[in-house]
């Protein structure tokens, strides 16, 4: 059975404040900390992949979650 909209609506909203939160916690500890250490191509490369990376794996943890609640 497919999601109904307002699940589909909740699940958005949690997969935008998490990202925000985790993005925050992302930027404030790890990529201001490499600005020292690296050149700002060094740093923008480095904050794509963990973006990348952090997106897909929580998008993906809250599918399953919001999926198996829906059963």
């Amino acid at each position: 059975m497919s999601q109904s909209k307002k699940a589909s609506h909740v699940e958005a909203l949690t997969n935008q404040i998490i990202g925000i939160l985790v993005g925050w916690v992302i930027v404030a500890y790890v990529l201001m900390p490499l600005g020292k250490i690296f050149t700002p191509e060094e740093v923008a490369t480095i904050s794509t992949v963990i973006f990348f990376c952090t997106s897909y794996t929580r998008a993906y943890i809250i599918r399953r979650i919001f999926n198996e609640n829906d059963k």
